[in-house]
């Protein structure tokens, strides 16, 4: 007789929605709403989340527990080894593409990879691991891309504060130009319709948007002129079928990298400007400095769960899960594990270096697997580069809100309100 995985509580349902599936629905599914973040990060609604999925996992065990999500039923994995399991079975048995996911992505990227499944997801995934060289360290065009970086903060360089709205309009047009050309560098419309499009997303809304054929008829535009020094132009060098559909890959490079990417890096540079033995170590060790930048997206992780969805039934430590199960792995939890994780709540860059935080699967910015994210390297020398040339111009000192070395870090960092100070260094040097 097979076995029954345990079922939380009444009262701990209650406090998974309560503290999980809500908060990240008002606080903007794909597109984040300042107010709500505002609101959410007062409440230390994640922190506290943190403690009752600990609670759960005293109360019924490290195994997948059964748990609602309003009123549908899904599986919370929490064990280090089920989360291998479903991650190294993705994108078969376990599709990354539920229903909720589907509805709100597929509103402003519905032939994204990432909403892919079988022939027409390994189509993608080869066409998009060509453009983004996600086999090799550094991408064929990574000069390139660090000129434009430099060539983009100029202007931001010139105020005494880093905040989030320059500094994100910064990213948008460092993105643009990487990823559609020069000649899209000051296209705000096209970022400000995506932007739109991402707002509605927030919904899950079932109808197509007014914005959507003008979205993309944008990006077609730049896909055609095929921008020598762009993501774009590698295009025809790139394996593709009429399937593959390649103009519908861009929407997610262009969110990922200037919305997701600009606020880990502000955030790593809070922590850079709050954090003085670790600010002069990655002022002169850039892969320490890389480092940073992960440490800023495992402490407060842009995409807070993982939901896949089984395709088959599966037996699962002895019980039956049916097909079509939701099956959500909370990365707010997991990256902050107070007894798995003695760094849980400092900022702790060696980890990414010589420490085991790089072979983890539960921390999961990136994802691990075959889905784990094919732009990660780039990724990750952009928002590098970024705080590279952010560090050699001046010396962080982080004004808002304040961080304490010697305290646990808070669980919530509302990016829009983070204040840097940033002085010349030829300044702090006079003094």
């Amino acid at each position: 007789m097979a076995r029954e995985l345990p079922s939380a509580s009444l009262l701990e349902n209650a406090q998974f929605n309560q503290l999980v599936i809500v908060p990240n629905a008002v606080q903007g599914l794909f597109r984040r709403r300042p107010t709500p973040v505002a609101v959410a990060t007062r409440l230390d609604v994640d922190g506290r989340a943190v403690r009752l999925i600990a609670g759960i996992r005293r109360r019924h065990g490290p195994g997948p527990v059964w748990i609602r999500v309003m009123t549908n039923r899904a599986l919370l994995v929490l064990a280090p080894e089920d989360v291998r399991r479903v991650l190294e079975g993705s994108p078969y048995p376990f599709a990354a593409d539920p229903e909720a996911k589907r509805k709100g992505m597929g509103h402003f990227q519905p032939y994204a990879l990432t909403l892919s499944r079988g022939e027409l997801w390994q189509d993608r995934r080869r066409f998009t691991e060509a453009v983004l060289d996600s086999a090799q360290s550094s991408h064929r065009l990574a000069d390139r891309f660090a000129a434009v970086v430099r060539e983009e903060l100029a202007e931001l360089l010139g105020e005494d504060e880093v905040r989030y709205e320059p500094f994100h309009a910064a990213f948008r047009r460092i993105v643009r130009r990487i990823v559609l050309g020069d000649s899209a560098r000051d296209d705000e419309g096209l970022s400000d319709l995506l932007a739109e499009l991402m707002s509605e997303a927030n919904g899950l809304p079932s109808e197509r948007s007014e914005y959507f054929d003008e979205f993309m008829d944008g990006v077609e535009r730049y896909v055609k002129a095929a921008e020598p020094g762009s993501l774009v132009g590698l295009f025809g060098e790139a394996p593709s079928t009429p399937d593959t559909r390649v103009e519908g890959q861009v929407a997610h490079w262009l969110f990922a990298l200037q919305d997701t990417l600009a606020a880990n890096a502000l955030r790593a540079l809070a922590l850079l400007g709050s954090h003085a033995e670790q600010r002069a170590r990655a002022e002169t060790d850039r892969e320490y400095l890389t480092a940073c930048l992960q440490e800023a997206m495992r402490l407060w992780p842009t995409t807070p769960l993982l939901s896949r969805e089984t395709l088959v039934d599966l037996t699962w430590r002895g019980a039956v899960v049916p097909a079509g199960t939701q099956v959500m792995i909370v990365n707010t939890f997991q990256h902050r594990d107070p007894e798995r994780l003695t760094y849980a709540d400092r900022f702790a860059p060696e980890e990414w270096i010589d420490g085991s935080a790089k072979d983890d699967w539960t921390l999961n910015h990136f994802s691990h697997g075959p889905q784990g994210c094919p732009g990660r390297n780039l990724a990750l020398f952009v928002g590098t580069e970024v705080l590279a040339a952010l560090l050699e111009h001046g010396e962080p000192r982080l004004v808002d809100p304040a961080l304490d070395p010697g305290r646990p870090l808070p669980h919530m960092l509302d990016v829009f309100r983070v204040r840097v100070g940033l002085a010349e260094r030829a300044a702090v040097a006079a003094v």
